[in-house]
C-alpha cells in the first residue's frame, strides 16, 4: 500500500509550528530585554525578578507545544523537500537542531533554575517544584550554555526565515513557504 504524500502541512502542524515558533522567539526576546538594563539598579532587578516568572511559564508553554509538534511530526508524512543533495542534508540539519534547540533550552532553564533552588511558579498558585539538589556551581555553570543556546536558536530562526524567503521568490523550488500555510489559498 503506498501513503500519499501530501503536498502542505496539515492544519494542526502548521499551528503548532507558528505558536511555538511566535512564543520562542517572544520568550528569547524577553530574556534579553530582562538582561539588558542600562545598570542593576534596583528598580531594573526588580523589573527583572518580576519579569523572568513569564519568561518561565512561556519556557513551559514552549516546551509543551514543541513536544505535541513532535508527536504530530511522527505520525504525519512530510511534503517533499525542494531541495536535494548536501542542501537537503543541511536543511534537514537546521530543522533537527531547532527542533533539539526548542526542546533542550526550556529544560535547561528549568534545570538551572532546580540547582539554584527555585521551582517553577505558574498560574494559580501551581507550582513545579526543584527536582534537582541545589548546587549553586551547576546553577551558574548551566547559565552560560542556556543564554548562548538560545543566541544559536535565534540565529538558526533567522536562517530558517531565510531560507523560506528564499523560497517565496525562487518559484522553481515550488511552494515551500505555502506548504507551511495549509489555510491559505494556492498561488496562481
Amino acid at each position: 500500500m503506498t501513503i500519499a504524500v501530501p503536498t502542505r502541512w496539515p492544519v494542526l502542524v502548521a499551528m503548532l509550528h507558528w505558536s511555538t515558533a511566535a512564543l520562542a522567539l517572544a520568550t528569547a526576546g524577553y530574556a534579553i530585554y530582562l538582561l539588558s538594563p542600562p545598570d542593576w539598579s534596583q528598580p531594573y532587578i526588580d523589573r527583572y525578578m518580576a519579569g523572568i516568572g513569564l519568561h518561565k511559564a512561556g519556557g513551559l508553554i514552549v516546551l509543551t507545544l514543541a513536544l505535541c509538534w513532535v508527536a504530530c511530526r511522527m505520525v504525519t508524512p512530510r511534503p517533499p523537500l525542494a531541495v536535494h543533495g548536501g542542501m537537503r542534508r543541511f536543511v534537514l540539519g537546521v530543522h533537527a537542531v531547532l527542533m533539539a534547540l526548542v526542546i533542550l533550552l526550556p529544560l535547561s532553564g528549568y534545570a538551572m533554575d532546580g540547582f539554584a533552588g527555585h521551582g517553577l511558579a505558574l498560574p494559580g498558585n501551581l507550582a513545579v517544584p526543584p527536582l534537582l539538589p541545589r548546587s549553586d556551581a551547576a546553577a551558574t555553570f548551566l547559565s552560560y550554555p542556556h543564554k548562548w543556546a538560545g543566541y544559536a536558536l535565534l540565529g538558526l530562526v533567522a536562517l530558517h526565515i531565510a531560507g523560506a524567503l528564499r523560497h517565496v521568490v525562487d518559484t522553481e523550488k515550488g511552494d515551500v513557504l505555502l506548504a507551511m500555510m495549509p489555510w491559505a489559498s494556492a498561488r496562481r
